[in-house]
């Protein structure tokens, strides 16, 4: 089961700054999306790494995030 983390931002430098940390961690480039308009980042990923890419995204300021499962 997979689940989404999308994160909301005020600048596309948070995006930005937390898909690098996103990248660094071993996330693959291809299960992360960044919507500039709407000023998300969202982030596809198996159950286990839910609450490690919840914490990189609060750590750049993300103003909600939200999980749904796909």
């Amino acid at each position: 089961m997979t689940k989404t983390v999308t994160g909301t931002y005020e600048s596309t430098t948070q995006i930005k700054n937390a898909r690098n940390d996103l990248i660094a961690i071993g996330i693959p480039q291809e299960q992360i999306f960044v919507d500039e308009e709407k000023q998300q980042i969202k982030v596809r990923i198996a159950n286990e790494t839910e609450p490690e890419i919840q914490e990189i995204l609060k750590q750049h300021d993300a103003s909600s995030t939200t999980v749904t499962t796909d």
